[in-house]
């Protein structure tokens, strides 16, 4: 009886410490975005270093409150009636209409929000790491190296890139789930399948990208792989798991491209970065040029030094890592010959220094799993490697915010920001016609149309007018609303027929006198029943993932 007593005392105790080690870890993650974010709260405002994407972001998470009813919300935009949210992700924008609504401000819910990111990242970081190589100190420095990468920086505070900075704190649980599949325990299968579901819902570019580097890894890790046949059973159950939750944005986006010629990012010439100058750039640690940063250069060489003296002794999978690290990163250099590829899908990606996101994940991996496991650093080894981190990061935000070539745009918290937020027009996803008509968009529909007076009253998912014509017979009118084909008008309570007008817009036939005009924009029967199977396969994912134990598939 004793022995059991002092056994499960012992156990008890054990598990206390757990719990207590794990609220120092969270708390010093909580200090340490608190930090990574200080800039952002420097003071009120906000820099915009690149308007169009902030703005752009911003004015998407303003129209958040009726996205599940419909697919378009008039009061952003420019009351154009843009339909962003059915071609650009729009699941991750809750949490920041949330922060805004507690908030009662869109530039203090934006900072809440990447606060909060930041935090998410360091802890996803971490479980990635240390569910790879159960080692502490190695994923409690990735998680550091990883959060505060020069890249993710940039990413954050000059191109206000919104998707690829959420897209970054999934890719290290896209790399555990892949090793879970192919090289561990297939039977979690599930990191995989939610990851890269996550990766679509924050970023269609990155998820493309990452699937096609996974497909090729896994051609790579076939060759004497163990349990083949489960783990091939594992890789085909994920995918179809990722289809099913992926129908909510994939359906959609796929009607609306068929049914409508839309306005799209513009393609550039592709072109790596000269390796010299990656180098360099990385090295001068400037925010901006879409380098890799210096603390992952250094992670890098490293590594390569290490790899070279103790190969032998690496698992298949952290060679895989650093040779995936390796060649994604001569891949995002002009070593490669992007040139063949302009005029192809594969334009798409816009920038080849894109592929910095994955090379900085996949070198902090390498770097984490091969290199740190092995030495022995002390706390105060591994404190000074945080604060040197944390310095590199504070210089690097401090040029830039001192630069006096850095043009950019103070977002003050005040109302003012939401109404010029709003107010903002862009022209993506908008019909393509439309894109070279900014002026006479943003024209009174009774300038538009002569001999009517109308008065128009905008809520979220109506653009309502009340018109008269003053001619004594019916007309033809433009309304400065954009045609895409699921548009729903009515006259006077009665649906009628509209039609594209040569710029994009919506014209309806009215009849004499007085009329009352409403347009709106549902979604069809098969997008609902898409969104429904989505969260139901999500639900059942993470239910499968909370308690594996209970179910039979895959064992």
């Amino acid at each position: 009886m004793v022995t059991y007593l002092i056994v499960g005392l012992k156990f008890r105790e054990k598990k206390m410490n757990k719990i207590k080690n794990n609220c120092y870890l969270l708390f010093s993650m909580a200090i340490l975005s608190i930090l990574y974010s200080l800039p952002l709260f420097y003071n009120q405002d906000l820099r915009a270093f690149n308007n169009q994407d902030l703005l752009f972001h911003l004015t998407r998470s303003l129209g958040m409150n009726n996205v599940l009813s419909s697919p378009v919300n008039f009061l952003n935009y420019a009351n154009h009636g843009t339909m962003a949210n059915t071609f650009y992700p729009w699941v991750f924008l809750f949490p920041l209409f949330v922060l805004y609504k507690v908030s009662g401000s869109i530039v203090i819910g934006y900072k809440l929000f990447f606060l909060l990111v930041t935090f998410v990242t360091m802890i996803i970081a971490y479980f990635s790491v240390y569910s790879i190589v159960k080692n502490k100190n190695s994923a409690f420095l990735f998680s550091v190296l990883y959060s505060f990468s020069l890249y993710r920086t940039t990413d954050l505070y000059y191109r206000s890139s919104f998707g690829e900075v959420i897209a970054m704190s999934f890719l290290p649980l896209v790399i555990l789930g892949f090793y879970q599949v192919v090289f561990n325990d297939y039977k979690k299968w599930y990191w995989l399948t939610l990851s890269v579901s996550a990766l679509l819902y924050t970023h269609l570019l990155s998820a493309a990208v990452m699937v096609i580097m996974l497909l090729i890894a896994f051609i790579c890790s076939i060759y004497g792989m163990n349990e083949l046949r489960h783990r091939l059973q594992a890789l085909v159950l994920s995918g179809i798991l990722f289809v099913f939750i992926a129908l909510g944005f994939i359906v959609p986006f796929v009607i609306r491209t068929h049914q409508n010629v839309l306005s799209v990012p513009p393609l550039f010439k592709l072109q790596g970065t000269n390796l010299g100058d990656l180098f360099i750039f990385s090295l001068n640690n400037t925010i901006g040029m879409n380098s890799i940063g210096i603390t992952t250069i250094v992670a890098l060489v490293i590594t390569i030094i290490y790899y070279t003296k103790n190969r032998a002794t690496l698992s298949k999978f952290k060679r895989l890592m650093f040779y995936s690290a390796i060649v994604v990163l001569i891949l995002s250099s002009s070593l490669f010959p992007w040139s063949i590829f302009n005029g192809t899908p594969i334009a798409q990606i816009q920038f080849v220094w894109r592929l910095n996101a994955f090379s900085t994940v996949m070198i902090l991996m390498a770097f984490s799993t091969i290199v740190l496991p092995n030495t022995n650093l002390s706390k105060r080894m591994i404190l000074s490697i945080v604060g040197f981190i944390v310095l590199f990061n504070f210089s690097s935000l401090n040029t830039l915010y001192n630069d006096p070539q850095k043009v950019f745009t103070s977002l003050s918290t005040s109302k003012r920001t939401k109404v010029m937020v709003a107010g903002y027009y862009h022209s993506d996803y908008s019909p393509e016609i439309a894109r070279d008509h900014k002026e006479q968009l943003s024209q009174p529909l009774d300038m538009v149309n002569k001999h009517v007076e109308s008065k128009v009253r905008i809520s979220p998912s109506t653009y309502q007018i009340s018109i008269k014509n003053l001619e004594k017979h019916s007309k033809r009118i433009t309304i400065p609303v954009y045609y895409y084909k699921n548009q729903i008008v009515k006259l006077n309570g009665s649906t009628i027929k509209s039609n594209e007008s040569s710029i994009g817009t919506t014209i309806i036939k009215i009849p004499s006198g007085k009329s009352n005009v409403a347009i709106s924009y549902k979604y069809y029967t098969i997008e609902k029943i898409s969104f429904v199977i989505s969260i139901f396969t999500t639900i059942l994912s993470i239910a499968y993932m909370i308690k594996p134990k209970n179910h039979k598939l895959m064992h």
